[in-house]
């Protein structure tokens, strides 16, 4: 008999007959060479306990407590801190009663705000940095299913309702896991669901991770903290930057996130080939210009636009999109207006931190998109102004 995705209705049978067994462990993420998070967990049949130090940006410890009833959550509290400071930087505390859930949220020391959402009791319940051993509660029932795909409902605390994680078998030992941020993992497990580790294929969580025994976390924590403080941190992993320029009477303006390279394989890796990429990191790259650009004989009038290239190994295409404002992955291909070729070049030495820069020239100028080892380059002319 062929096993098909497991309705709700199995599910809550399967929740019903069978609790996750005691577990304790860590999980160490990593993107590329650089640790970018700790975090260890302890569970038993009625909790499950986590604690995660975080460097990314700035020193943050968040702590989780689960409280599980069959293996689905009845109430979940978190908090976050910075380094050295008790008081949480946020608080949620959220409980879970029939198909509805209700959270108390607080920022800092601001007065809480009541959230009220519809949750399923199959949830699985995340922050938006998630925890991974909160992941193992839903891989643990794919196992428990012996079922080829899971989807269940996501519900990230404090927020107002759901989204989806969906969970693939590739093979006896590895997972495929997709969530609705586009985030996708493949994930090494055991034959009881338990994660190994897992590689990033695409999406905003680049981060590969792996499972460790015992760890400091407050070793950890105060040694990250004090190179922070002593400016060596590991900073924020992808900042935001601008880029403006006044070329042939035309002002231009570029915002984009700069992701680092990290020691990763980038074009073809981080990068896939053939799949449109945000040029750069997290919310997509916008252009805005006051003056036509004349593309070899492709003119994009004036007006703010999202950039968006397909790389290739051959040759790539810049395409100008009419949205802006949105995050990366939300890339609307009937909103494509241009499609560009780009000239490919090597770099003479490799650039660690994804940078775009406008070379100017006597009527125009050109885009240049450099990261690791290659360039790649669109000349443009600026177009007369409009006559009044």
């Amino acid at each position: 008999m062929t096993r098909t995705v497991l309705t709700t209705a199995v599910l809550t049978l399967l929740l019903g007959r069978a609790a996750l067994a005691d577990d304790s462990g860590c999980f160490v993420l990593r993107l590329g060479r650089d640790t970018t998070s700790v975090e260890c967990f302890r569970r038993t049949a009625t909790s499950l306990v986590i604690t995660q130090v975080d460097r990314a940006g700035q020193v943050l410890t968040r702590r989780f407590r689960y409280e599980l009833e069959r293996g689905s959550v009845r109430h979940v509290a978190f908090e976050a801190t910075v380094a050295g400071n008790a008081t949480p930087l946020q608080a949620i505390d959220e409980s879970f009663a029939g198909d509805s859930a209700h959270a108390q949220l607080r920022q800092g020391g601001g007065p809480p705000a009541s959230v009220a959402a519809a949750v399923p009791r199959d949830a699985i319940v995340l922050t938006y940095n998630c925890a991974w051993s909160a992941y193992e509660l839903a891989l643990e029932r794919l196992a428990q299913a012996n079922a080829d795909s899971l989807r269940l409902p996501l519900h990230v605390i404090g927020s107002k309702g759901t989204t989806w994680l969906s969970l693939h078998r590739l093979g006896r030992d590895s997972v495929d896991l997709l969530n609705h941020h586009q985030d996708h993992f493949h994930v090494r497990v055991d034959a009881t669901g338990r994660v190994l580790g897992a590689l990033p294929i695409s999406g905003t969580g680049q981060f590969s991770v792996s499972r460790e025994g015992a760890l400091d976390l407050a070793a950890l924590e105060a040694g990250w903290a004090a190179r922070e403080r002593a400016g060596q941190g590991l900073g924020t992993l992808s900042p935001r930057d601008t880029v403006t320029a006044s070329v042939a009477g035309a002002s231009l303006w570029i915002d984009y996130g700069r992701p680092s390279r990290r020691g990763r394989v980038i074009y073809g890796g981080v990068v896939p080939y053939g799949a449109i990429w945000r040029t750069g990191a997290n919310a997509a790259t916008q252009l805005r210009t006051d003056r036509a650009l004349d593309f070899g004989g492709t003119v994009v009038p004036a007006g703010l636009y999202s950039l968006w290239t397909l790389p290739a190994p051959g040759g790539w295409k810049l395409i100008v999109n009419g949205e802006s404002g949105q995050w990366g992955t939300q890339h609307t291909a009937s909103r494509d207006l241009y499609t560009i070729d780009m000239k490919l070049s090597a770099l003479p030495q490799a650039v660690e931190r994804f940078t775009i820069a406008i070379e100017p020239g006597p009527r125009g100028g050109t885009l240049n998109l450099d990261w690791d080892t290659t360039r790649a380059s669109a000349a443009f002319e600026v177009q007369p102004a409009p006559k009044p």
